[in-house]
């Protein structure tokens, strides 16, 4: 089958129009969380470097640097925005294929503002970029266990995908677009913890556009590069990709964009189901901090590969660290993004606790990122053996977060520099994107500046 041609001529046949009306308003969500993250990354550590890397290179004044004053090109401002929503830790994940919305709305919403798109267009090419991304993610699944992150990888053909359909790119073109984005694609899970693990998620988006603009211009690349031996799948799966066919076989049935799960709280996936046990446990029972003699933790061998941290440095390492989030979700009377800082890290009460957690690793159950449950017990000293076990998260499907929920996550990380104003119109902006003529008009409401770039 030729794979990396059909997906071209879906993208191409793909209509809003076409697609459930759950799928519009979920993304109009998605969409929501991911600006909010944007807002809130452009005030971490890491965005101040970016601006500075960014100020330095230039570029055409195309699209809006969040929380910089400045505009740049759209492929500077992909790699700036997507590293700024990452770098929360909030970004949206769907599985198996660990893929994130994240990777897709940061660029689409670049190309769009410089090509004053319709809402109903920066929608459109959402989601078919998110279809993308997913559906490879699922084929090469294998390659997540040889130590690829697949939010970067896949997502850098799934950005290609959907500037290719936001550029009204042919059918030819777009498959010139996904082949010079395979070439580009990348990511690394051993980076976890570090800036540079956001990063990878911004180089996604800058790669992606950059493939499509090149095609649109009409450079060339194989036509089979997906599927051909020695291609992207032969590659990144050491040879063991799974059903490829299924990726256009699978197609819009149901789109994957109502698989993707909203975080509740700021840090590694993998984390969520965990710190949900130990916060319900908090919650049923009547107990202390001080009450607390030993908090074991069961998962499978692929858990520890990716949150890797037992005694984090700092913020990033936070992010990803088991015995962290048990200490904030039950320390914190709410987990919010200081709960991961570096002053969090430090404290005196989260050092104990995190030094009462222990990792039971079940080799029976399996690498896999689904199909297993964590488990969750909680020694009292009294005696007690509080015990809990999540199959998933709230936000997390079949538990989609309801857009109350949303518009509160958003709310908190605008607050601190968005006034009210602001805030109010930009969610309706988004939540009425499909009749937005012009997604300038929703990125002009967001306009702040949060560092100096000296």
């Amino acid at each position: 089958m030729e794979i990396t041609k059909k997906i071209s001529e879906l993208i191409w046949a793909a209509r809003l129009a076409q697609m459930p009306s759950e799928v519009l308003e979920y993304s109009k969500s998605l969409m929501l969380s991911a600006l909010g993250a944007m807002v809130a990354g452009a005030m971490l550590p890491t965005a101040k470097i970016m601006m500075r890397y960014i100020q330095r290179r230039g570029g055409n004044p195309e699209a809006t640097i969040m929380g910089a004053g400045f505009h740049s090109c759209v492929e500077n401002a992909a790699l700036a925005n997507g590293t700024f929503a990452h770098a929360t830790e909030y970004e949206d994940d769907s599985l198996p294929e660990s893929t994130s919305s994240y990777t897709q709305i940061p660029p689409v919403l670049a190309l769009g503002e410089k090509l004053k798109a319709s809402g109903k267009e920066v929608l459109e090419a959402f989601v078919v970029g998110n279809e993308v991304q997913s559906r490879v993610g699922i084929a090469c699944l294998e390659a997540r266990r040889h130590g690829y992150l697949n939010l970067s990888l896949s997502g850098t053909l799934g950005v290609a995908a959907a500037a290719a359909k936001l550029l009204k790119l042919d059918v030819q073109r777009t498959t010139m677009a996904i082949s010079l984005a395979a070439s580009q694609a990348g990511g690394i899970v051993r980076q976890s913890g570090t800036m540079s693990h956001y990063l990878e998620m911004g180089f996604a988006g800058r790669n992606g556009l950059g493939a499509a603009l090149l095609a649109a211009e009409g450079f060339t690349s194989s036509s089979s590069i997906l599927e051909a031996p020695r291609g992207f799948f032969d590659l990144v799966t050491c040879g063991q990709v799974a059903a490829p066919e299924d990726i256009i076989n699978n197609w819009g049935k149901p789109f994957r964009v109502m698989q993707v799960g909203i975080k509740k709280y700021p840090c590694c996936y993998h984390m969520q189901r965990i710190i949900e046990s130990a916060v319900k446990l908090k919650e049923e029972h009547s107990f202390s901090s001080d009450d607390i003699e030993r908090i074991e933790v069961e998962v499978n061998p692929m858990l520890p590969q990716v949150i890797q941290y037992p005694e984090p440095k700092n913020a990033e390492e936070a992010q990803f660290s088991l015995p962290h989030g048990m200490a904030a979700a039950l320390l914190e009377k709410r987990i919010a993004p200081e709960s991961f800082s570096d002053e969090r890290v430090r404290d005196r009460a989260f050092r104990e606790m995190r030094q009462k957690v222990h990792t039971i690793v079940h080799e029976e159950w399996g690498w896999a990122t689904t199909g297993w449950n964590p488990i969750v017990t909680i020694l009292l000293r009294e005696g007690r053996r509080l015990r809990k076990e999540l199959g998933y998260a709230q936000g997390q499907p079949p538990d989609l977060l309801p857009v109350e929920e949303v518009i509160k996550k958003y709310k908190t990380c605008t607050d601190k520099v968005l006034g009210s104003q602001k805030i109010e119109e930009s969610i309706r902006w988004t939540l009425e994107l499909e009749n937005l003529d012009n997604i300038c008009r929703l990125i002009d409401t967001m306009a702040f500046r949060v560092h100096s770039h000296d």
